[in-house]
């Protein structure tokens, strides 16, 4: 049997907002994106409308089939950023320029 430990040990350190769920071993489920950009909200309404937009959010990326992705690094360097009091209002952040194409 594989033994996958070592990587979910990994995994689970290296990336704050998204986390890559390899498949149980003689499992045809594939790979599973978690993700994890925000903490606890205040109320339940406002959990349930965060997991509504998400799953909202993954229909619209596959429907489009919209490509979100930038450098890891570029993550990390939001992650600090967002972290400073009025951040969203006062700091830039790393976005793609194109939903469709490998622009950055």
């Amino acid at each position: 049997a594989k033994d996958t430990d070592h990587f979910e040990n990994i995994n689970s350190t290296n990336w704050q907002s998204m986390r890559f769920k390899p498949p149980p071993v003689n499992s045809n489920i594939g790979w599973r994106v978690e993700f994890r950009p925000t903490e606890l909200q205040m109320t339940d309404f406002e959990n349930a409308a965060f997991v509504t937009f998400i799953v909202l959010l993954t229909r619209a990326i596959m429907t489009y089939n919209l490509n979100l992705l930038i450098p890891i690094s570029n993550v990390d360097e939001n992650m600090q950023v967002a972290q400073q009091r009025d951040a969203f209002r006062h700091q830039k952040f790393h976005f793609r320029k194109s939903l469709s194409t490998s622009i950055f």
